[in-house]
């Protein structure tokens, strides 16, 4: 894998030159977000933990045109703390994200693609990307694709396919490529992708934010990673292909002659295919629960540039795709965003978070409150 890396990067950045040499400028963009995180924690077996940490992510890249219809980006990133558990361990390519992304104090290669662009209807990317497709709102989450939120380091290996409608529908299509040792976005235990036949996911998309009265986002997308459920929870169980739906919807209307607006946005998922409640630790018989949504609440330029996001969300022991929403955890959270230039935001969040069903064995549910101030620039 390293050694792939490195060749396509090489030829990508003879690409560079050849385009710079022929008259085509050359761009570096990228952004630098550094914030104070804190967290409580009250775990299952009774214990108490907080921690206290200063984070940076900075990611670089270059980009440019190589013909009229063709263009290519490539984008180091890395992801650092003062936590001191995340030390020893820093990595450049070798490592791939855990939970909530890449690990702290390890930097990689999270963009390295060719985008032909034939017309402005379509439009194909090939290589490593960023995907997402989150909810409007302050508060931008997602129920099953969102490379890279927060802090977080994530990617896409594949090929995305574009088609941009007329009027306002997109539909998108992603045949995506999982490395034995591990998924390179957030999939959630018992997914594992040791089987053969996981190697290759599938994601399509329907989606429209062109703005049809009060609503100005309507989307569904489908999610199918064959042979990736581990339905008893072991390598040697049962072998399921695990699939998800997902729909969302979101709608805005003025408050007042100020300016401020009001956003109501609401998400909804289902897995048909989940696992035993035995193999997630939530009961001894029967399935996980499919079942994840999110409702936010959104007050945008309450003054200019100032708005404030409620959401509240919830994700079963059996919904494994959410990049931001942690299974089998119910989510209350608050956030307030300042938009202070083009380029520069600061946000801050509170959140609170509480297992729905208790785990096996265990004495308490777990129970955590976090917040941040959290500081943007892009260039």
């Amino acid at each position: 894998m390293l050694r792939t890396t490195m060749l396509s990067l090489l030829c990508l950045t003879s690409s560079f030159a050849l385009a710079e040499s022929a008259g085509s400028p050359v761009d570096i963009s990228g952004d630098i977000r550094t914030g104070f995180f804190s967290s409580d924690r009250e775990d299952r077996d009774g214990s108490q933990n907080t921690t206290d940490e200063f984070r940076l992510r900075l990611r670089v890249g270059l980009g440019g045109e190589l013909t009229d219809t063709l263009s290519a980006k490539v984008r180091a990133a890395g992801r650092y703390s003062t936590d001191d558990r995340n030390h020893n361990h820093f990595e450049f390519f070798s490592s791939i994200p855990s939970d909530d992304g890449l690990r702290r104090g390890d930097s990689t290669i999270d963009e390295l693609y060719l985008n032909y662009r034939p017309s402005k209807q379509w439009q194909v990317r090939v290589g490593r990307m960023q995907t997402k497709f989150e909810l409007e709102g302050v508060a931008k989450k997602s129920l099953d694709r969102n490379d890279s939120p927060n802090t977080d380091i994530t990617w896409t290996d594949g090929v995305y396919v574009k088609y941009q409608a007329g009027n306002g529908w997109g539909v998108h299509g992603i045949v995506q490529y999982n490395p034995q040792a591990g998924a390179t976005q957030v999939r959630r235990s018992p997914l594992a992708f040791t089987e053969e036949g996981s190697r290759a996911s599938y994601f399509v998309a329907l989606e429209n934010k062109q703005q049809w009265g009060p609503v100005v986002q309507r989307g569904i997308d489908v999610t199918y990673l064959p042979d990736a459920l581990r339905v008893d929870g072991n390598v040697t169980g049962r072998i399921d292909d695990y699939w998800a739906v997902v729909g969302r919807m979101a709608a805005r209307w003025p408050l007042g002659n100020s300016g401020m607006k009001f956003m109501l946005a609401g998400e909804l998922g289902y897995a048909p295919n989940r696992p035993t409640a035995l193999a997630v630790r939530t009961d001894t018989s029967g399935r996980a629960d499919g079942l994840a949504g999110q409702l936010t609440f959104n007050f945008i330029d309450i003054v200019p540039k100032h708005s404030v996001g409620i959401v509240l969300g919830r994700a079963g022991d059996g919904y494994l795709l959410s990049p931001d929403f942690r299974s089998n955890t119910n989510l209350l959270e608050a956030r307030y965003q300042w938009k202070i230039a083009k380029k520069q935001s600061f946000e801050a969040r509170l959140r609170h978070r509480e297992d729905i069903d208790r785990q096996n064995g265990a004495a308490e549910d777990r129970v955590d409150v976090d917040y941040y101030l959290r500081y943007t620039y892009k260039f």
